[in-house]
């Protein structure tokens, strides 16, 4: 018998029959499994998955283990008790699955363009343009779905997702400064572009998990004007500051950057810029096989320590009010101890986000989450974030507290 079963509800020895997105990106190979850990089933939720489809003939779990409700004798006729009040949303936790379906496609697109650059093939320039119009419409509507959904997935291939999330930071960024639909769909195209040059570069440099070497390195600089090399030979019908972005996105004002050694305010644009800093924040906290990815309080702090050097100061300072010294989908402890996940960043207030709570001070999860305003004096009541808490010690997956119920 098929049945609809939510994803946090799903249990090892349940035959999923269905994921429902057999269309859509999504973590598995086929679209149907039998589950045999939790870890499986939390991998949908990463990716806005909320529903499945599960075939309870398939299925190795005891779906009657459950006792049933002894019957009471006689008709017994009371007043409908009221429906429970409902569990509040949050405007990034609506958009989320509209954001796993962007995030999904354009996370396809990214591996096809690394594969055409491998093959010599022609780029699908029309398919790039669609996913970028999908992440800056889901950006519009809210950035921080896609926000954390970059914080909330699995170490995937760096190599694929990187151009991706720093696709998604550069046009965040650029949403939150005001930029307008245009400049943001060339802010998305050019850091989608950015890094096709690696293409070039071979395997035991590009893959080498220590250090380079003088030669190696000089070699591996010369990536980025590859990737602006690799537009203008695929006759790309583009806009010349996407070519800039993916040529100068290493430039430095104090003019240490590469390939150029451009120098100034006025030599690097200011797409150019918030692709830069978007680039370095992500190798910053990507977590990668052999690289421990940093907090984002830490990447802020160095990215912070270049102002007037690398990056112009205005620049570093308003990237800084756009990501959030506390990004969505971090878990984070209140001085009550009570645990939390932020769910939006308050530019207005980096250190007081949306947060929801999901456990009390002992540790115990709540039934029903409650969103806090930390910024809101009336609701916080005094109430700070007192530390950050690793994924990896908090005992729950983040992921499942963005899926509207």
């Amino acid at each position: 018998m098929l049945k609809k079963v939510k994803t946090q509800d799903l249990r090892p020895g349940m035959f999923v029959a269905d994921i429902g997105r057999g269309w859509f990106y999504h973590p598995w190979k086929g679209n149907s499994k039998l589950l045999s850990s939790r870890e499986e089933s939390e991998q949908l939720a990463e990716y806005g998955i909320t529903e499945v489809t599960v075939d309870t003939d398939k299925s190795e779990y005891d779906f009657e283990k459950k006792p049933k409700p002894k019957p009471v004798p006689g008709p017994v006729f009371r007043p409908a008790p009221p429906p429970p009040p409902a569990e509040p949303v949050s405007e990034a936790e609506l958009e989320m699955p509209r954001a796993a379906k962007a995030y999904g496609r354009a996370q396809d697109t990214s591996k096809a363009l690394v594969a055409a650059c491998r093959m010599n093939k022609k780029i699908e320039i029309a398919v790039v343009e669609e996913n970028i119009q999908e992440l800056v419409d889901s950006i519009s509507r809210n950035r921080a779905a896609m926000m954390a959904l970059m914080k909330l997935r699995h170490i995937d291939d760096y190599s694929y997702t990187h151009s991706l999330n720093v696709s998604v930071l550069a046009i965040s960024a650029g949403k939150s400064l005001g930029l307008g639909d245009a400049d943001l769909r060339n802010l998305g195209l050019g850091t989608m572009f950015h890094d096709l040059g690696k293409t070039r570069i071979p395997g035991y440099i590009l893959n080498k998990p220590g250090k380079l070497s003088d030669k190696e390195f000089a070699v591996m600089r010369n990536h980025s004007a590859l990737s602006g090399d690799i537009i203008q030979e695929q006759l790309l019908p583009v806009d010349d500051i996407i070519i800039k972005i993916a040529r100068h996105h290493h430039e430095r004002i104090d003019g240490s950057g590469y390939p150029d050694q451009l120098k100034g305010r006025e030599a690097i644009p200011s797409l150019v810029t918030i692709c830069g800093l978007s680039d370095v924040y992500d190798a910053l906290t990507s977590e990668r096989v052999y690289h421990k990815g940093r907090s984002p309080h830490e990447a802020l702090k160095l990215i912070y320590n270049l102002r007037g050097t690398h990056f112009q100061a205005e620049w570093v300072d308003r990237f800084v009010q756009s990501v959030g010294i506390y990004p969505p989908g971090t878990i984070v402890q209140l001085t009550s101890g009570q645990t939390a996940v932020v769910i939006e960043v308050n530019p207005e207030a980096l250190q007081a986000p949306l947060v929801k709570l999901i456990a009390d001070e002992a540790g115990v999860l709540y039934s029903r989450p409650a969103l806090l305003n930390l910024s809101n004096e009336a609701e916080a009541k005094g109430l700070k974030i007192q530390k950050v808490v690793p994924r990896d010690e908090a005992g729950f997956n983040p992921a499942y507290y963005f899926n509207p119920p």
